[in-house]
């Protein structure tokens, strides 16, 4: 049974390696072809993505501009 976790962990995962060609790059394994502890890193990386989401606010003007 795949999980919300699974599943947004492989659409990442999809969506970098349809990358891989434009960076003329060789090109990834199928999702279903990796190791559990790289499917797991995937699954953590969105994670990850997903709570530094809200965790910003808005960004000043001044913040990371020079004049």
């Amino acid at each position: 049974m795949r999980s919300n976790r699974d599943d947004a962990g492989r659409a990442l995962y999809d969506e970098r390696r349809k990358l891989l060609a434009g960076l003329m790059m060789s090109e990834a394994e199928p999702w279903e072809d990796l190791p559990e502890d790289v499917k797991e890193r995937w699954r953590q990386k969105t994670e990850l993505s997903s709570t530094q989401e809200g965790s910003r606010g808005p960004r000043r003007r001044s913040e990371g501009q020079g004049r």
